[in-house]
């Protein structure tokens, strides 16, 4: 049976041919996997096929390297290690090939690359991985779809690789995902992919964000993207914000006067629930930080030593601010919201909750008008 017919009976045909497909696609594994594989990644990379085929292959392709089982997953490493170096380059060819030509999002593509990296790359395989990925996003020839399909594999593979196969390539990742984030970047897909991606990519990025110049740069670029039109980008640029408030706290004195309570504060402000939960929620992991440092520094004290990052007390400085728009935020509740949904309303309980911890009585004169 042709293999683009089965792939597309996975898709498209009733549930006599699915199970049909799957039989054929399960056995095909078991006898030749090396075929397989080969034949899989020429379905994904053939641009004369529809997308249905080419997702198809993707997601085939995909559960050959990866599962929810750690066990089975570990398996699956393991076979694909097994494989000659001539049928992995074939595949990983295939698949860098494919990125930017694919009408479907997310690209299958891009996450098949993050799942043959997550193996290679921390034995030090597929060198040329990463730098084909910043070509893609940096050369002047590069379509959006290139540049877009590209960031994401860079998110992809910054999500399942383990940090340590990737602190080596942090520039060039950072090169990157810089380049595509760029208020000068037409494409809204472009710079949403790469926002994305910078999230992924902040754990193992430490040793720029410990270089002033490098530090500097990244956060005027994520700054400019809060104020981007475009509500994803938005609010995918205030997630970062909330991540590098956690993992870069004794970094963000610097920026927090000039820009990051002003950003985050009219982000709590704003019609687009989305965007109100990441300011919202920034306040909050501001607060976790310095409820986490005073428990740190109190411990240093009773041990004589002098604690490696200290608090600024954002919180307390803020709190004249923050407390009013939290408390009228609390009242706002349509009659038929999802009791699930995690809205503006759950998020500012939650904040207040965090602030009088972290503030204890210095909280109680700004919430005293609200009560009275």
């Amino acid at each position: 049976m042709d293999l683009a017919q089965v792939l597309e009976a996975t898709v498209a045909g009733d549930k006599a041919r699915i199970d049909a497909a799957a039989k054929y696609l399960s056995e095909a594994a078991q006898i030749n996997l090396a075929g397989f594989v080969v034949g899989l990644s020429d379905e994904l990379a053939e641009v004369s096929r529809s997308a249905g085929i080419r997702m198809a292959a993707g997601l085939q392709l995909k559960n050959l390297l990866t599962s929810k089982d750690d066990n089975v997953k570990l398996g699956h490493q393991q076979r694909w290690g097994s494989l000659t170096a001539a049928v992995r380059q074939h595949v990983k060819t295939k698949v860098l090939q494919t990125l930017g030509t694919e009408t479907a999002s997310p690209s299958s593509a891009a996450q098949c690359v993050a799942y043959i990296a997550c193996i290679e790359l921390p034995h030090n395989e597929w060198p040329e991985l990463i730098p084909t990925l910043l070509h893609n996003v940096t050369a002047p020839g590069s379509t959006d779809g290139l540049k877009e399909s590209s960031l994401e594999a860079i998110g992809y593979v910054c999500e399942e690789t383990e940090a340590a196969a990737l602190q080596a390539k942090s520039n060039d990742i950072l090169t990157a995902v810089v380049q595509g984030m760029r208020k000068e970047e037409p494409n809204m897909r472009v710079r949403l992919a790469a926002t994305k991606a910078l999230l992924n990519s902040l754990e193992f990025t430490r040793s720029n964000f410990e270089n002033d110049s490098e530090r500097h740069f990244i956060m005027q670029v994520l700054c400019e993207n809060t104020q981007c039109t475009d509500v994803r980008v938005c609010t995918a640029a205030l997630q970062n914000l909330n991540q590098i408030m956690s993992l870069y706290y004794q970094y963000m004195e610097t920026y927090m006067g000039t820009a990051l309570f002003a950003i985050t504060v009219q982000a709590m402000q704003s019609s687009d629930d989305d965007v109100a939960l990441q300011g919202i929620e920034f306040w909050s992991t501001v607060a976790e930080e310095e409820i986490d440092l005073a428990i740190a520094a109190a411990e240093a004290s009773d041990n004589g030593q002098v604690p490696v990052i200290t608090s600024k007390h954002y919180a307390k400085g803020a709190l004249q601010f923050l407390v009013p728009l939290l408390m009228v935020t609390l009242t706002h509740q349509e009659e038929y919201d999802d009791e699930d949904a995690w809205k503006p309303n759950k998020a500012a309980s939650v904040c207040l909750m965090l602030l009088a911890t972290c503030c204890e009585d210095d909280i109680v004169n700004h919430v005293l008008p609200f009560v009275r």
